[in-house]
């Protein structure tokens, strides 16, 4: 599910770091929000004791993973931090077997440079499931997930398995679970809301399912749903043109996605970026731009 989302620079810190994290400054002000860059100057047991918080404990033990240790039953490590001191990211990955290329849960928070948060990634694949090289073309070269290249191929299967761009597995259906776990995670924090830029179409939907609003792009993905109807602009380029370019997409949120990915936006003269949504903690902003949609 949701593999990237989209690249961004490591911003210029623009408000004050109120420092490191000490007695004192917890017993100032219980809602003073705190960065991840403080978080990640803390001690090691520290980091991990906070950050624990990040993965829902049910997630871990579906796959035999102890929530506290982070091992499996063979006393393997399943889950990794990196949080370097100094940094204002942390990322946090789990995977069920050796291969530190295919993990079935990658989350990445980051702070921004008004003293937010940022949420760069989050990966919920299914191990289980059949994988497609979405992510790398047939001699290797790394694709961005279709955004620097494309493997038309890989696509296409993953498209008629019923996977979305930016899939390479099926996902895990676990996406409502974990959005919780941030909230909560957040809100420990002092944290009230946090962003993200969404890679794809149907990325924008599922986020809009849980609870986001959008700062920039509402618009656009009003028109997107107006041009996809009958007659619309949208709609006449599904044409038959390629595999992704089928008339009964237009109904569908994955044929939508599909088809955005494929370029069919340029009949609008518009590109799929600077997306921006916002969710507010414990808040949904019960947007929908694709009313009852079938996805």
């Amino acid at each position: 599910m949701l593999k990237h989302f989209r690249v961004k620079p490591q911003p210029e810190q623009v408000v004050p770091d109120l420092g490191a994290i000490s007695l004192s400054l917890l017993e100032r002000d219980a809602t003073l929000p705190f960065t991840i860059r403080q978080l990640n100057n803390l001690p090691e047991n520290v980091k991990q004791r906070l950050y624990r918080g990040l993965i829902p404990p049910t997630l871990l033990t579906r796959f035999a993973i102890d929530p506290i240790h982070w091992i499996n039953t063979n006393k393997e490590p399943r889950v990794f931090l990196k949080a370097d001191s100094n940094s204002g990211k942390v990322l946090i990955t789990a995977r069920n077997s050796s291969d530190s290329s295919d993990e079935f849960f990658a989350l990445e928070l980051a702070d921004n440079s008004l003293n937010g948060i940022e949420l760069n990634l989050i990966v919920l694949n299914d191990p289980a499931s059949l994988r497609y090289s979405i992510d790398e073309t047939e001699d290797g070269q790394p694709t961005m997930f279709g955004t620097l290249n494309r493997n038309l191929k890989a696509e296409e299967q993953a498209f008629h398995a019923g996977l979305a761009p930016g899939q390479v597995r099926a996902g895990l259906g676990v996406s409502r679970m974990v959005f919780e776990q941030i909230d909560t995670f957040l809100s420990m924090l002092g944290h009230r809301a946090y962003f993200l830029e969404p890679l794809t179409y149907a990325s924008a939907w599922v986020f809009e399912r849980r609870g986001f609003a959008y700062v920039r792009g509402h618009k656009l993905m009003d028109d997107i749903h107006h041009e996809f109807q009958p007659g619309g602009a949208l709609y006449q380029c599904l044409d038959d043109g390629s595999p992704f370019r089928k008339r009964e997409q237009a109904h569908t949120v994955r044929g939508r996605a599909w088809a955005i990915h494929d370029g069919i936006l340029e009949a609008l003269n518009v590109r799929w970026d600077k997306i921006r949504m916002v969710k507010q903690i414990g808040r949904n902003a019960g947007v929908e731009t694709f009313p009852q949609a079938e996805y």
